[in-house]
């Protein structure tokens, strides 16, 4: 791609100063009539996916295994999934469209992946107190253990249906695109911009296809409102308290008072 290309799609750099636990003070408006769009199958908008958490041929690492309470099918809010039909009308020049790992999801599942990265953080951090370890885990899955249905401040995020994680895949032979870190990794380099940084410092060259990956996806889904969580490539937001958080810090002209999407129950068929 050409400069111009490099402009358009270039992922900005931040030392981004919120985590996973800090959306939660951003007020949630319950007479807003957009929080009362119901949760809807991404597969019956044509949208590619499976769900990584439900997996049972033990190809979901760093898992392993089907995560208690995740769902079968992939489901969110409504608008979320006309959002992704319209980006994959964007991607389609480029022969690759969207492939979606997991959107809306259920506190019982919540509750499982903060257990395991919970341990994972106490395994790669041996003499972190627990403030130190909270801190780690909450970049990348919310804490569900005040969860309370009344109480916006305990929601995690993906129990909203504004939440989505997705990567890129080739048109016909459905190929996955190299984003140069695993889903759910928990390493520095899934940040969205790891691999702009490695670039600043010569480490990996101009024309990286995984630099170009990530750009891609970050740019499509933007340009159809989405706003990224910077501490993973996979993650975007729109609706949600974390989306309305991050307009704000990036200083959006149209960053919400509240978020519109609450807490809403798993769906039942």
């Amino acid at each position: 791609m050409s400069m111009q290309d490099e402009l358009k799609f270039k992922i900005p750099v931040f030392g981004w100063p919120a985590n996973a636990g800090d959306y939660h003070n951003v007020p949630f408006d319950a007479a807003d009539p957009r929080g009362a769009e119901p949760l809807v199958k991404l597969a019956d908008h044509g949208i590619a996916g499976e769900n990584y958490y439900a997996r049972t041929d033990g190809q979901n690492w760093p898992y392993n295994q089907v995560i208690e309470g995740s769902l079968p099918d992939i489901w969110a809010r409504r608008s979320i999934a006309e959002k992704l039909v319209s980006v994959n009308r964007i991607l389609q020049p480029y022969g690759v469209e969207l492939f979606v790992f997991d959107a809306y999801r259920p506190v019982e599942c919540q509750k499982g992946l903060w257990k395991f990265f919970w341990a994972e953080a106490a395994r790669l951090k041996p003499n972190a107190d627990e403030a130190e370890l909270r801190d780690y885990v909450l970049n990348y899955v919310s804490d569900p253990s005040l969860f309370d249905a009344a109480n916006a401040r305990t929601w995690p995020v993906h129990a909203c249906g504004g939440a989505v994680d997705l990567t890129l895949r080739k048109i016909g032979s459905g190929d996955v695109l190299d984003m140069g870190a695993r889903f759910d990794e928990m390493d520095p380099v899934v940040y969205s911009d790891a691999l702009e940084r490695k670039l600043v410092a010569h480490t990996i060259a101009a024309d990286d296809p995984r630099l170009w990956n990530r750009r891609l996806l970050h740019w499509a889904m933007t340009q159809e409102g989405f706003i990224n969580y910077p501490f993973e490539f996979w993650h975007f937001n729109f609706g949600d308290q974390m989306y309305a958080l991050h307009a704000r810090l990036l200083g959006r002209a149209d960053a919400p008072e509240a978020a519109w999407y609450g807490y809403i129950p798993p769906p039942e068929g």
